[in-house]
């Protein structure tokens, strides 16, 4: 690795006035902070809007939007850049186009709404023009408004970190991300989106700035960027009214669907597979109804199954960890609580190490805590914290090539969802200390990043269950098998996935566990409270007469 350069990278920020977006200005104050770039130049280019008459109504509705949703901290805020950047220098995108001479060398051009022409600034920048891409490839509807056809659509939201510099025929991406959609509002999406663009943009300009020559073959690696095809518009006053429709037609369904059915998650298990995903037949165990069971974490000691997983009374909203046990014959018993803390516990990741048995749950203490069993499996100590400051999801560890890896999402500043963004650390031992993967985060998609279990091997080969958000939280679990991992890379593949097509009951399955030949699963489902209702009020009746 090169050593650091002394000097700060030059960036030429294009703009479209005098204000910037929240996100884009917490993104160059970071970079300021650690030193990494500042900001020495910011034209002012201007948009191209264009028949604003038919597009009225999505005028409209991105005010009303921005209105009722508003997400705090909100990343479209604007933001001055003369109260806040006084240091840099403003001009006028035409003066600097029309030979007017610029004085700094410039080392990043950022025009991330992609404001100026295609070579308007490719051969006056070291490393290139940074903009933004949005939408599916191949639906130009999607790249025209961030985030609005995906709303109306119910998919998730593409972004790519697009890089065009003289060196390349084709531009390059630097950073893709697929993020989950709120099912009725742009905008609370886009607050999500941007703030994981604001912290990936801040992370490459810090990664360019530590080791050009490393950045520079990152960039030849990556993936060609597609042009779009054809004129990019806002929606028409007619696709307005039909987009409207949708919306109340999914709110007046949500709230039906709220108020006839309630959803519980359960746990499932099946004997007699040790090979490939979940199929066929499993046996549940529900919890009553005034709770959920989930996050199941299987052993096996003797004859017998403890299935460790995380108990949530809906009265407290406070999950804890309990134990079932299963003996041979498939008897259950139980659940017995063995870890509860003043705060949220979950995902009760269980595992031995020299003989002793270990849990690293999920908890809501900004930290990831190892328990040590003490008495098994009802007395569980904390043997420490192994990683302090940091919302983690779904913490997974596995020994692989030799080494111990921890896998976890971790949300990055003002989002909303935690299921998108993973991270990996790595140490000699299960106790630390663990030091980041210098990729982080590894992976940033909603349709397979979150853990959703133990690692597995099979035929040589591991492979990483993780969750599909995409739908909806805890919709299906994709099996990825992982194809390298160091320190310095990680990749995976999708070779099979688990979704919940069995029953039209169950609408969710988000963690996959096996330990000997039982698997164990959870799966969401969803009853009619009126049909639950009469069951209770018969068994009443019943027990009177009897």
């Amino acid at each position: 690795m090169n050593e650091k350069p002394h000097a700060p990278l030059r960036l030429l920020l294009v703009t479209d006035g005098g204000t910037i977006p929240n996100w884009l200005f917490r993104c160059i104050t970071a970079v300021q902070e650690c030193g990494a770039a500042t900001v020495v130049l910011a034209p002012h280019a201007s948009r191209r809007e264009g028949q604003m008459l038919r597009r009225l109504l999505f005028s409209l509705y991105r005010s009303m939007d921005r209105r009722w949703f508003r997400r705090v901290p909100d990343a479209l805020a604007p933001v001055n850049l003369k109260a806040q950047l006084p240091e840099y220098r403003s001009v006028d995108l035409r003066s600097v186009l029309t030979g007017t001479p610029v004085a700094e060398q410039i080392d990043v051009v950022l025009d991330p709404f992609s404001l100026t022409s295609e070579a308007t600034f490719t051969d006056r920048s070291t490393y290139g023009v940074w903009s933004l891409a949005f939408g599916r490839r191949g639906d130009p509807r999607t790249g025209a408004t961030a985030g609005f056809w995906e709303v109306i659509d119910g998919t998730s939201t593409e972004t790519r970190l697009c890089v065009r510099s003289r060196a390349f025929e084709a531009n390059r991406v630097l950073y893709c991300s697929v993020a989950p959609t709120d099912r009725r509002s742009v905008s609370r999406g886009l607050n999500h989106v941007y703030w994981k663009v604001s912290a990936a943009l801040a992370r490459n300009i810090q990664r360019l700035w530590e080791d050009p020559d490393a950045f520079i073959n990152r960039l030849e690696a990556g993936a060609p960027v597609e042009d779009s095809d054809g004129a990019l518009a806002a929606p028409s006053n007619v696709e307005m009214l039909r987009a409207w429709t949708c919306l109340v037609r999914r709110y007046a369904s949500d709230k039906w669907m709220s108020t006839l059915y309630r959803k519980q998650w359960v746990l499932a298990y099946q004997r007699g597979t040790r090979d490939g995903p979940a199929r066929g037949a499993f046996q549940t165990l529900s919890p009553p109804t005034d709770r959920y069971w989930a996050d199941p974490f299987p052993i096996r000691v003797g004859n017998d199954w403890y299935i460790f997983h995380e108990e949530l009374p809906f009265a407290t909203g406070k999950g804890r960890i309990v134990v079932t046990l299963l003996d041979a014959a498939g008897k259950a018993v139980g659940p017995i609580p063995v870890l509860e803390q003043d705060y949220h516990m979950s995902y009760p990741f269980v595992f031995q190490w020299d003989g002793e048995w270990f849990m690293i749950p999920q908890t809501a203490s900004r930290r990831i805590e190892l328990y040590h069993c003490v008495r098994f499996p009802s007395q569980w100590n904390l043997e420490r914290v192994l990683i302090r400051d940091v919302t983690a999801s779904d913490p997974t560890l596995a020994c692989l090539h030799g080494r111990w890896w921890l896998f976890a999402n971790v949300p990055a500043y003002g989002t909303t969802w935690h299921h998108d963004e993973l991270h990996l650390f790595h140490a000699d031992s299960p106790l630390g200390p663990w030091a980041p993967h210098r990729n982080n985060p590894i992976k940033s998609d909603v349709r397979s990043a979150r853990p959703a279990g133990r690692i597995f091997e099979r035929d040589g080969q591991f492979y990483r269950p993780a969750q599909d958000c995409a739908q909806r939280y805890g919709y299906a679990v994709s099996i990825n098998r992982i194809l390298s991992l160091d320190a310095e890379t990680y990749q995976e593949v999708e070779v099979d996935r688990i979704v919940p097509n069995g029953s039209p009951n169950v609408i969710g399955v988000h963690t996959f566990n096996r330990a000997d030949d039982m698997t164990v699963i959870d799966c969401l489902v969803r009853s009619n409270k009126i049909s639950a209702f009469l069951r209770r009020r018969r068994d009443m009746v019943r027990s009177l007469h009897l």
